[in-house]
């Protein structure tokens, strides 16, 4: 079956299709030294994929969904802590 998770601020639901990671890093030019010594800005984050009901593919951020069953079964039935 699948995994059901609702995007938290639409309350939309949708189906997980699997998770991934993200990165970026971005330089721009020191206003005294140039590239010599850039301004670095850089992070990473983890996301989700998900698919609406007409197969639409999707990536957002992890911390903006949460889990609402697994294999038809509500996650508080599932018997985990």
């Amino acid at each position: 079956m699948a995994t059901i998770v609702e995007y938290v601020r639409t309350g939309k639901r949708y189906c997980l299709l699997g998770t991934g990671f993200g990165a970026y890093k971005s330089a721009a030019p020191n206003a005294f030294l140039g590239n010599f010594l850039a301004d670095v800005d850089a992070g990473e984050y983890a996301m989700v994929c998900i698919c609406d009901k007409n197969g639409q593919i999707f990536w957002l951020p992890s911390a903006e969904v949460t889990v609402v069953s697994v294999d038809g079964q509500n996650v508080s039935e599932l018997g985990i802590a």
